[in-house]
């Protein structure tokens, strides 16, 4: 491939041994040493629970689980706790009987105990006609009223329409679910995440449904287990058992993006190539030719997947479109990676892995996509690993700042943009 490179100047490379081409893209984009602090003091990461979680649009999971009314699951949210060590508020979100998705506090108006208790996982969901309190079995609809109260001539004065399921602000973007805890959002959904609704609003992300998950909790602050997934500096040391030679090699010796959009907000887009000298072995070669099609090029996904690969990129492999605070979404030839990063403490983060996939429509498809998984699996279980030993050497006293290369550009983006909305 090199020499197809040599040969053909419309697929001319930046040369990344010997330039900084995302400085170049951001000249004002500050290249200097930031702070160790925001990613080990308490007092400012219970600055970004109150002015980040507390005020921002999160995702909550994806419209997929809800296929039909009364299909509903829970949610925790730790960061959202009302108090420093206080309990975790739990949400129902659910489809009502009109086919709305509605969200609601998972806490019975009558003495406050959990509504649902059968917690599901990231991928699954449960029926019920109504959600009846087990405690003393006061039962609302799917709209959140409250329909009946056991021995009701008993209380004093009881206004039924007022004692309702607790609402949260839930908005849907492309089947994605995110609520939103401030009684009066700042900004509407759309807003918040832009300009990625226009960038990616052909993406076929509602054909898209998830057929992977992993999650773990992490002992490090959720900025640094972000970064470990936005960048590529550490493919070739971190990933050498798994993709060694895919995203890198003497072309691109580090990884490097091709390009990286940095929005006002936080939000950002990065698009990685796979490297022009990588060689799929047979079995692979069999895989990408089936279905998982990461490897298919830029002219595919372009007519294929709008939104996705934005500079025609010919050797594209996929982006990485971070939604602030704490959302990755990754489009590639045939699906995503989803990624989340769930603060529970200043040095606790639970991370939710995901791979999502057009439906197989034959066994060969199935079979390329299991291999995908795999693969994915074992990747994402290297870049976890290194988690815990970042924060204790960040909390050590050993590093007083940290420095970031080019390469390098969407983690020093995601904490300008933390820092930037702390000091707001």
């Amino acid at each position: 491939m090199s020499t197809q490179i040599e040969n053909n100047p419309e697929l001319r490379l930046p040369d990344w041994k010997n330039t900084r081409p995302i400085a170049e893209q951001h000249p004002h984009m500050d290249t200097g040493p930031v702070s160790v602090e925001p990613y080990i003091s308490e007092e400012f990461f219970e600055a970004e629970r109150e002015k980040i979680f507390k005020q921002m649009w999160l995702y909550a999971g994806r419209a997929e689980r809800l296929k039909k009314p009364g299909d509903y699951f829970v949610v925790t949210m730790e960061v959202l706790r009302t108090k420093k060590d206080g309990t975790y508020p739990s949400f129902i979100i659910c489809r009502d009987d009109h086919g709305e998705i509605k969200a609601f506090y998972n806490a019975c108006q009558h003495r406050g105990t959990k509504v649902c208790w059968d917690e599901t996982d990231s991928w699954e969901s449960s029926n019920r006609k109504y959600f009846t309190c087990r405690f003393h079995g006061w039962v609302y609809g799917h709209d959140g009223e409250l329909k009946h109260v056991p021995n009701e001539s008993q209380f004093f004065d009881i206004n039924k329409s007022a004692r309702g399921l607790k609402p949260i602000n839930c908005a849907v973007w492309k089947d994605f679910i995110f609520i939103n805890a401030k009684e009066d959002p700042d900004q509407a959904l759309e807003e918040q995440i832009a300009p990625h609704t226009t960038n990616l609003k052909d993406f076929p992300f509602e054909k898209l449904r998830k057929t992977g998950v992993w999650t773990a909790t992490v002992n490090c602050n959720w900025k640094v287990a972000i970064d470990a997934f936005q960048e590529g500096y550490h493919v070739q040391t971190v990933h050498a058992a798994t993709i060694p030679t895919a995203f890198n090699g003497p072309l691109n010796p580090n990884c490097t993006p091709t390009s990286i959009s940095l929005y006002e907000g936080g939000n950002r887009a990065i698009t990685f190539m796979v490297s022009p000298d990588y060689q799929p072995d047979e079995l692979e070669r069999w895989v990408l030719s089936r279905g998982n099609n990461w490897y298919a090029g830029g002219d595919k996904i372009k007519s294929q997947y709008q939104g996705a690969n934005p500079n025609n990129d010919p050797f594209y492999a996929f982006d990485c479109v971070g939604f602030f605070p704490n959302m990755l979404v990754d489009p590639f030839i045939g699906g995503y990676y989803g990624h989340e990063f769930w603060p529970i403490d200043v040095n606790k983060t639970r991370w939710i892995g995901s791979i999502n996939f057009t439906e197989a429509t034959k066994p060969s498809e199935l079979l390329s996509q299991e291999h995908g998984k795999i693969l994915l699996r074992d990747a994402f279980r290297e870049d976890t690993v290194t988690l815990d030993a970042s924060q204790e050497g960040l909390e050590s006293g050993a590093v007083e700042d940290v420095v970031f290369c080019d390469g390098e550009a969407a983690p020093r983006h995601l904490y300008q943009a933390v820092v930037d909305r702390v000091n707001s």
